[in-house]
Parts: structure tokens; C-alpha cells; sequence
């Protein structure tokens, strides 16, 4: 600072202009850093319901058929063994708020992480300026507040980090011992826990949450310079409750196995032959495949397959395929979907007859059917739409030795992989992770770089038989509304031909 000071009264003078700017900037600072704590402090309250009763509204008023705000509050976390170490400890927050207008059937929707009250009135107003109306709703309220809370009997944080890593150490210690052939071994426990509060201008008014956990292993081995891996996991829609019921040593034991028998896999010709599909993941091809088709998301824009064929068979008389998002500690269920609306069992198929489709709320006009609780979303900075929940076929009466018995020559698929499908067409092109091959009855070789390929409607028809032996097995769906938690689940199944893919 430059300043010439003459005297006792030039110095006062100055210093008196230093302490008046001083207070000026003290001020303004300090009316700037409470208004930052004030909005700091209201991030982080829940808003009230009069707050959602503002926002919905707003839209309202400016010409919105429906809205809907959802306020989602979640945390994810992982924990990954990796060449028994515990390296990998990851943990992510996602707050924020979703608003969906829909008027005359189109939806408007926006998300923001910035949740105050004033940033969302923003965001309904220009969400609702091209609807180009005025009307009064002065009457509009929310109903009383619905809480439907998951509860578990062992939360995630219920159990230490310390714990977690112990039980993590303690299978990768005992599977290792099983076999010189374990390369590596990979471990991990994967946990989410999601709340969300739903409101929208049908008066509801509703708190949820989703819990789940999932254990992952990946088992790699080697012999005479061949590589192989096998995977396996075990997801739920709970808490740590699992543990005292589910052997996962015993699991990722039965997974290096499998992947040391995989050493000595062969290559076959492809073709057109019987398939025996094993239960579980294998249901996969028609999660893919059928499923997907029967969504609202393809059917309202007529581009399904499966867009005419309401009421009419599809599919072999064994098969009838459900999907219900009722079953409880599921991994793809829950107490009610992300539109607020209370999850169902569904029948799609019903001994081979279409029965119905999956519908969400903004599909429900278009196709003039109600929603039936399939409104699903991987967070809220997506807009839901129809989706799968826990989807399987029903158990039949068949023998899997019978099923055996009954090829000459075809191939037994004891994992399926990842695929892909064209729901227009109903083409798939599936990879099979792990099987084994039928010669005259009899399960013979481990055989390896196979796929299987048709439509959709094929093979729902060519379902020949079914056992008793029903699994499920959790997994992830990306889609229009993002990445979202899945069950698929089938007994053991045989097809009586499918186009197999090889190697040789």
C-alpha cells in the first residue's frame, strides 16, 4: 500500500476510510457467507410437503395433465478382495430430485442435484413453458404421507468393514487350497441403499426404500499355458441376513471347479440341435428376448414382436412366464415401484396364451391399460418407464434324466453369458459361458465358444419340456431408464432345436 501520511489528522482520516471500506466488506461477506450457510442447511432439510404441493402446482396451473417429483436420497458401496488384498473400498452418494411433467401423452422431465426450493420452481416452469395454458388449481393437495420402509435384520452398516474383509479373506484362503491350478480370485460384496419419497398430482404421497446386497467371485485358472474363468454371485434384496443361511465358500468352491473343468473344453460344429438349459441365469435368453418385447416401452410404439399378439399363443402349453415384484427380499422386488405405485405378480404368459404386458403410467393412456406397478428407474435423473422385476417361468413335471435321455445329440448349457436381441425382430445371438455336450443320452465333454441363435417366438414354441427345479439368479438391466437390479429364474429346460453356434 502507497500512501503518504502527513499528519496525526490525514492518518486518523485514512484510517477511519480503511475501517468504513473494511466494515462495508465485512458485511457484504458476511450477509454473502449467510446466505451460503442458509442454503447450505436447506440442501440438506428434507423438503416439506407444502414444497412438493408448490412444485406440482406450479405445473398444474401452467397446463400439465400430471406431474410428479422424485426425491431420491441413496448410498452404494463395494468392497473388492483382490489377490487377498483388500484393495478396492468404494462408496458414492446420489441426492437429488427428478420432475416429470406429461401432458397429452408427451413427457417433460429434468433432474438436479441442487435442491432447494427455488431451483425447482425454476425447473417446473420452464418444464411446463411449452405447454402454452393457464388453469386454476387451487383445490390440489397431497394425501397424508404413506411410509413403506424396507426393514432388514442385518443392516449394511450393521457389520464392520473389518468383518466384511475377514469373511472376504477367509474364502479366498480355503478356496485357494483346493487347487495349484487357482490363479487368482476375486472377491466382493456390493451394497445399495436407496430412499426415495414420491410425490405426484394424483395426491400421492409416498416414502420408500430398496435395500440390497450382492457377493461377486471370479475365479481364474490355469494349466499347460490355458487360461480359463468362471463366475458366480449371490444377490438379495436385504442386509447382511443371508449370511447365516447361504455357504458362499461352498459356492466359490463349486466355481473353481467348474472353471478347472473348463481347461479341457473342446470346440464342436455348430447347428441346428436340441439344447437342455440349465436353471437360473440361463432364464437370461428369455429375459432378453421375451421380456423385453412385453414392456410398454416396445409395445406402445408398436415396435415389439409381440405388439399384436395379445390373447393369442405364443409359446409352447408349458410355458407360462410370470413377472412379479412382489416376492419378498428379492433382489429385483420391491414394496412399490418408482412411480408409487404397489408392485404385482403379472402374468405374461399363461400356458403358452399371451396374457398381458408390463405398463407404466406414461404408457397406460397411450395403450388404454392400467399400470400394473413396472414403473422402474436406475436413479432420479431418469424419467421411469416399464420394466422387468423378478421374471421366470413356471416349474413343470419333467425329469432332467429324461431330458437327457431323450438326445442323441445336442448340447447342455449349464451358464449363459451376455446377448443381444432386436425386440422388432425377436433375433437373439446369446454366449454361453459354460457346457457340456449330449452324445447318445449321456452328458460327455466340457465344450467351449458356442452361442445360441433364433427369435423370440421360436423358442417360446419350441419349449419341449420343463422340471421342478426352479432357480433365481440376480443380475443388472440397462435400458431406456438406466441400469437398474434384476431376477431372472427358470427350472431346467429343454429345446427341442435352436441354432448352436461353434467353434470347430
Amino acid at each position: 500500500m502507497n500512501a503518504k501520511i502527513g499528519s496525526c489528522q490525514e492518518f486518523f482520516l485514512f484510517k477511519k476510510r480503511v475501517l468504513q471500506k473494511s466494515r462495508t466488506f465485512f458485511l457484504k461477506r458476511k450477509k454473502k457467507i449467510g446466505i451460503m450457510k442458509k442454503e447450505k442447511r436447506r440442501r440438506k432439510e428434507e423438503l416439506k410437503k407444502e414444497d412438493y404441493e408448490n412444485i406440482i402446482k406450479i405445473g398444474l396451473d401452467n397446463g400439465a395433465d400430471f406431474v410428479e417429483i422424485f426425491d431420491e436420497n441413496s448410498k452404494s458401496k463395494s468392497f473388492i478382495l483382490n489377490d487377498s488384498k483388500l484393495d478396492t473400498i468404494n462408496s458414492s452418494n446420489t441426492k437429488g430430485i427428478g420432475i416429470r411433467v406429461i401432458r397429452n401423452n408427451e413427457v417433460y422431465y429434468s433432474s438436479t442435484n441442487i435442491v432447494t426450493l427455488d431451483n425447482l420452481k425454476k425447473i417446473i416452469v420452464n418444464l411446463t413453458k411449452k405447454l402454452n395454458q393457464e388453469v386454476s388449481t387451487n383445490n390440489f393437495k397431497l394425501n397424508n404421507l404413506e411410509v413403506k420402509l424396507k426393514k432388514v435384520k442385518k443392516p449394511h452398516d450393521s457389520i464392520s468393514v473389518s468383518e466384511k474383509k475377514k469373511i472376504l479373506l477367509d474364502i479366498d484362503k480355503n478356496v485357494r487350497k483346493s487347487s495349484e491350478l487357482i490363479q487368482q480370485i476375486t472377491l466382493g460384496f456390493i451394497e445399495d441403499d436407496r430412499n426415495f419419497i414420491i410425490a405426484n398430482s394424483e395426491g400421492k404421497y409416498i416414502q420408500s426404500n430398496t435395500i440390497v446386497t450382492r457377493f461377486i467371485a471370479n475365479v481364474y485358472v490355469e494349466k499347460e499355458e490355458k487360461k480359463e474363468h468362471e463366475f458366480t454371485d449371490f444377490a438379495i434384496g436385504s442386509g447382511y441376513d443371508f449370511l447365516d443361511e447361504v455357504n458362499l465358500e461352498e459356492k466359490v468352491l463349486n466355481c473353481s471347479k467348474s472353471a478347472i473343468k473348463k481347461l479341457d473344453a473342446i470346440n464342436i460344429k455348430g447347428g441346428e440341435m436340441p439344447v437342455i438349459i440349465a436353471p437360473g441365469f440361463g432364464a437370461v435368453i428369455f429375459h432378453e428376448a421375451c421380456g423385453h418385447g412385453l414392456e410398454a416401452t416396445s409395445i406402445a410404439p408398436h415396435i415389439s414382436v409381440f405388439s399384436d399378439d395379445l390373447g393369442k399363443k405364443i409359446a409352447s402349453s408349458k410355458v407360462t412366464l410370470i413377472d412379479d415384484g412382489t416376492i419378498e427380499n428379492s433382489w429385483g422386488g420391491n414394496i412399490i415401484d418408482d412411480e408409487g405405485e404397489y408392485t404385482n405378480k403379472n402374468t405374461l404368459i399363461e400356458k403358452g396364451i399371451l396374457k398381458q404386458f408390463l405398463v407404466d403410467k406414461a404408457n397406460s393412456n397411450k395403450m388404454k391399460q392400467k399400470s400394473n406397478g413396472c414403473g422402474r428407474r436406475q436413479d432420479y435423473t431418469y424419467p421411469p418407464t416399464s420394466r422387468m422385476s423378478n421374471t421366470f417361468l413356471l416349474p413343470g413335471t419333467d425329469k432332467i434324466d429324461d431330458m437327457v435321455k431323450s438326445i442323441n445329440y445336442g448340447v447342455y448349457c449349464e451358464k449363459m453369458s451376455g446377448g443381444s436381441v432386436n425386440p422388432a425382430t425377436g433375433e437373439f445371438n446369446f454366449a454361453v459361458e459354460t457346457a457340456s455336450l449330449i452324445e447318445n443320452g449321456k452328458v460327455t465333454k466340457k465344450i467351449k465358444g458356442i452361442t445360441l441363435i433364433g427369435t423370440s417366438k421360436e423358442i417360446l414354441k419350441n419349449v419341449e419340456m420343463i422340471s421342478h427345479d426352479l432357480e433365481l439368479a440376480g443380475g443388472y438391466c440397462g435400458s431406456k431408464s438406466g441400469m437398474i437390479y434384476v431376477t431372472v429364474g427358470q427350472p431346467t429346460i429343454k429345446i427341442s432345436k435352436i441354432l448352436v453356434g461353434g467353434m470347430e
